[in-house]
């Protein structure tokens, strides 16, 4: 049983790696992406431009950009997989969900294709299923950083360590680059945690993928 949940497990990540290069290269897609370079080369002139010319406006520009930038992108990155998989998006209906859960319902569908190619029984994914909750570690019953009096004392803490921070002779000079240090380390940190609770709940997606499947697959035997 194991041996299929971990091959359950491949088949999602190979069904999520939908903007994989080697997938669009071999499509010869490349100049899908022509609006959002050339909406990045635009940011860049007049981010320079303004910059050079020290207008105090070029970091509103610069952040407005950046945001139209990956705006683009995603559309780009959307109409792409529209023409690529243009049998998943009309079975789905994917172009009518939300942008962002669009690459969630193409990622199901190339999912629920492996699973046909392997031939599972929607009985056997059930038990597939049930079978993976016994792996999970159980959830921890108290967390002492949550504790109240824990979050107190840490708030006081931080305070105590910025109130010595400003009154040191670096502060007045430097305090630019200790706040885009503390800051690189607070993004850095972030996608950090976000990618380890993004690993942690990929075995809840997968069992999410497995019941939707389970029941597409009745429906069609019963059809």
């Amino acid at each position: 049983m194991n041996k299929n949940w971990s091959l359950i497990k491949k088949f999602y990540i190979e069904s999520n790696r939908i903007f994989g290069y080697q997938r669009l290269k071999s499509n010869c897609r490349k100049r899908d992406f022509v609006p959002t370079l050339a909406t990045l080369l635009v940011l860049i002139t007049i981010s320079s431009t303004l910059y050079w010319f020290k207008n105090p406006l070029w970091p509103i520009v610069c952040m407005t950009g950046t945001a139209v930038s990956m705006m683009v992108f995603f559309k780009s990155m959307d109409t792409l997989l529209a023409k690529l998989y243009p049998i998943e998006y009309e079975q789905y209906d994917i172009a009518q969900q939300r942008l962002s859960q669009r690459t969630d319902f193409l990622a199901y569908a190339l999912f629920l294709q492996r699973i046909k190619q392997a031939e599972y029984a929607p009985a056997k994914l059930k038990a597939i299923a049930e079978y993976s909750e016994t792996l999970s570690s159980p959830p921890k019953p108290f967390l002492i950083n949550q504790h109240f009096f824990t979050v107190i004392l840490t708030s006081t803490l931080v305070s105590l360590f910025t109130a010595y921070l400003q009154k040191t002779p670096a502060w007045p000079t430097q305090a630019l680059v200790y706040i885009l240090g503390v800051g690189s380390l607070a993004v850095v940190v972030s996608l950090g945690l976000d990618g380890f609770r993004t690993t942690q709940t990929r075995d809840t997606r997968i069992r999410r993928y497995l019941k939707r499947a389970q029941i597409e697959l009745e429906q069609e035997a019963s059809g």
